[in-house]
């Protein structure tokens, strides 16, 4: 299935943040600081190129080069990006990644093209941010 995207005319507000590649590494010595200083309030999720954390928008952090993401209110099981929507019905795309995927939620991305699982978000404390940092080490 093939299609493109436009801008989100009224973007959602941010319940994510995603980092790729060195901005997931920039993303993650961030969110480390924060935990030290207790709870970071956020949920987090990693693979080997990409760092997704998730909670109330005013505690998401900042970085250069990361992408904020929400749900989208026609298809709550699908996160997109804010600034960024497929130009097809959204509720028809999710049904599709449903059939295919049906552990939901899942994050589509543009760019790079792919959809992210965000079933396994966790709390972002210390112990997990050690565990994604060491993960990370051991890959380079």
């Amino acid at each position: 299935m093939t299609w493109s995207w436009r801008d989100e005319p009224d973007p959602p507000q941010p319940q994510g943040v995603i980092g790729i590649g060195s901005v997931a590494r920039h993303l993650l010595t961030i969110v480390e600081r924060l935990a030290q200083g207790g709870d970071t309030g956020l949920m987090a999720t990693a693979n080997d190129d990409v760092l997704i954390l998730t909670g109330p928008a005013q505690l998401l952090p900042w970085a250069d080069g990361v992408q904020y993401i929400a749900p989208h209110d026609e298809a709550t099981a699908l996160w997109l990006p804010v600034a960024e929507r497929p130009a097809i019905p959204i509720d028809l795309l999710e049904q599709a990644i449903r059939r295919k995927h049906p552990r939901m939620p899942m994050l589509l991305l543009r760019e790079p093209g792919q959809l992210v699982p965000l079933t396994r978000l966790l709390p972002a404390d210390a112990g997990l941010l050690r565990q994604i940092r060491s993960r990370w080490k051991g890959d380079q």
